[in-house]
């Protein structure tokens, strides 16, 4: 979270809006935000109901994996970072600045 805070400009460039989605209650995600700094929103999927139908869900764990998509204007997904790839807003970031251009 922390890379992507750092990398904010970027994605405000692209006209992008960023938030993150967690399977933690919403005042654990609040509490996270307050701890690292982060800005953006983290929503709360504590019934795990959307990351179950994104397929992201481990349901031996009861966790989400790690994974950025990148979706347009129109809700379609362009992009998606999985694993150590979503650790890193580089890949996202460029895909933004893609759409905008495309758009713009």
């Amino acid at each position: 979270m922390q890379r992507y805070r750092e990398n904010a400009a970027g994605f405000n460039a692209a006209d992008a809006a960023v938030f993150g989605v967690s399977v933690d209650s919403t005042w654990a995600n609040k509490a996270f935000r307050e701890q690292t700094g982060v800005e953006f929103p983290i929503l709360s999927d504590w019934k795990k109901e959307y990351t179950r139908k994104l397929g992201i869900l481990n349901e031996d764990s009861g966790t989400a994996r790690r994974v950025t998509f990148v979706i347009d204007a129109d809700g379609i997904v362009r992009h998606i970072d999985q694993g150590s790839e979503a650790l890193d807003p580089s890949g996202a970031v460029g895909r933004c600045s893609l759409l905008k251009k495309k758009t713009g």
